[in-house]
């Protein structure tokens, strides 16, 4: 059910083609907000979420400490390819809740995230047309007003420097878009871990190469995704 066209990309190895996987963002932590439509309250959360499991146990909770609620509707996303969507109207006319919430998540491109709204009925009608709009608008204000982050697919490199190009290099990680995993110094010289997002690898490496001028060693180890600031789509 996934709704983002995931274009597979492959990089050449010696060993064969590596997919490379695209890049998704998630909500870090939970935002509320809340819309009045005709003395009728609608209050919208975005959560975190990493199954079914947590969505239910999420959703227990609310209706719970919401028990003069009329509605807790609801939509969610999981995983990195976003193959997991479902919605919930709980009561509110078909269609007319969770399908608008479930819209929010998607023009957000957003997975690994629950958007709850809890109604409390104010005793005048909206029509579903309105309704739906009502939801939809509370909806993209919560995914809006949450802290998120973007799990970027990287490469995991090793690199080792001399003492004398060590400052260098440090200087171009914190002016590039890398995340460092570990480093040490052994006898001979600085060990440096670090991911690169695959598609700026090659550039960066050329970089390294050229501040070092060939010295030391650069040596691709792995891949997988690592955790980096969101910054909205332009």
């Amino acid at each position: 059910m996934g709704y983002v066209n995931v274009d597979t990309i492959y990089e050449e190895q010696e060993n064969g083609k590596v997919e490379i996987k695209n890049d998704y963002t998630s909500v870090e932590e939970m935002a509320v907000v809340e819309i009045v439509m005709k003395k009728s309250r609608f209050i919208g959360m975005a959560f975190h979420v990493e199954s079914d499991d947590d969505v239910h146990m999420i959703i227990g909770n609310l209706k719970k400490s919401n028990k003069g609620a009329k509605h807790v509707a609801y939509a969610y996303v999981l995983g990195e390819t976003y193959n997991v969507a479902k919605n919930n109207d709980d009561g509110e006319p078909a269609g007319s809740a969770g399908a608008p919430i479930y819209e929010a998540l998607k023009q957000a491109k957003i997975t690994n995230t629950l958007v709850a709204v809890v109604r409390f009925f104010g005793g005048i009608e909206l029509g579903k047309s309105r309704l739906t709009r009502v939801y939809n608008n509370v909806a993209v204000q919560a995914i809006d007003a949450a802290k998120k982050y973007t799990m970027i697919f990287c490469n995991e490199v090793e690199i080792k420097v001399s003492y004398q190009n060590y400052g260098s290099v440090n200087k171009l990680f914190s002016d590039s878009n890398v995340h460092i995993i570990e480093q040490h110094n052994d006898e001979a010289m600085p060990v440096m871990k670090v991911a690169v997002p695959v598609k700026a690898s090659d550039k960066l490496i050329a970089s390294i190469r050229a501040r070092t001028r060939g010295a030391g060693s650069i040596q691709k180890y792995g891949t997988g995704f690592y955790k980096f600031p969101y910054k909205p789509m332009e």
